[in-house]
């Protein structure tokens, strides 16, 4: 009997009043939530990704935000044909339908002169053939380094700033390089006077 009364009444109308409104929460945030997820992801908002191949970096940057869409500059190349700075390559390709907001990768082509394969000139040359091999090929060269206890002259490293370059790697020429060669080796000798006195590199004197 207290049961129904509960039900019946101000009680009741409070309690059917909080069933609907857990029923409403009950659908209305599920529902409230994937309409905001719908928004923040463009559901179904396509976007066709525009040509700017050969375009200047800036100019396609400027044309894709006008699109909506994000420019990153995600590599370099070199094309000796194609003016310094434009985009050489895109992803998405051009004509693609996407969502607003996307990201879209471009390859700018590099400034300055086009990489060259390094020779292979460690230990098997000397400073002077090396220095002379590479200016042919357009590098420039920072001063000789040389290094103790390796054969005088001989090429023994190749660097560009801190990172040392191995034959057959294309390597760029808008930096310069640095030889490192030996300076020669130091061998400990014994001579003997005609005294029969041994002397010893390092001061020591021993008769025999």
């Amino acid at each position: 009997m207290a049961l129904k009364t509960y039900f019946k009444g101000t009680k009741g109308l409070l309690f059917w009043f909080n069933v609907l409104l857990a029923l409403a929460a009950l659908v209305g945030i599920p529902y409230l939530a994937f309409e905001l997820l719908d928004t923040y992801t463009h559901h179904g908002e396509k976007v066709e990704v525009p040509n700017v191949v050969d375009m200047q970096g800036y100019d396609a940057e400027k044309l894709l935000d006008e699109k909506d869409l994000i420019a990153i500059v995600s590599d370099s190349d070199y094309n000796e044909r194609k003016k310094p700075g434009v985009v050489l390559a895109q992803m998405p390709k051009p004509g693609n339908a996407v969502k607003s907001g996307r990201i879209v990768h471009l390859t700018i082509n590099r400034r300055g002169e086009a990489p060259a394969r390094m020779p292979d000139l460690i230990r098997n040359t000397t400073v002077r053939i090396a220095e002379r091999q590479l200016k042919q090929m357009g590098f420039n060269l920072t001063p000789t380094q040389y290094v103790e206890n390796e054969p005088k002259d001989l090429v023994v490293g190749i660097k560009q700033g801190m990172t040392n370059v191995y034959g057959g790697e294309m390597v760029s020429r808008d930096r310069a390089l640095t030889i490192i060669a030996g300076k020669g080796i130091v061998v400990d000798s014994l001579e003997m006077d005609s005294f029969g006195v041994v002397s010893i590199d390092g001061g020591f004197n021993v008769e025999l």
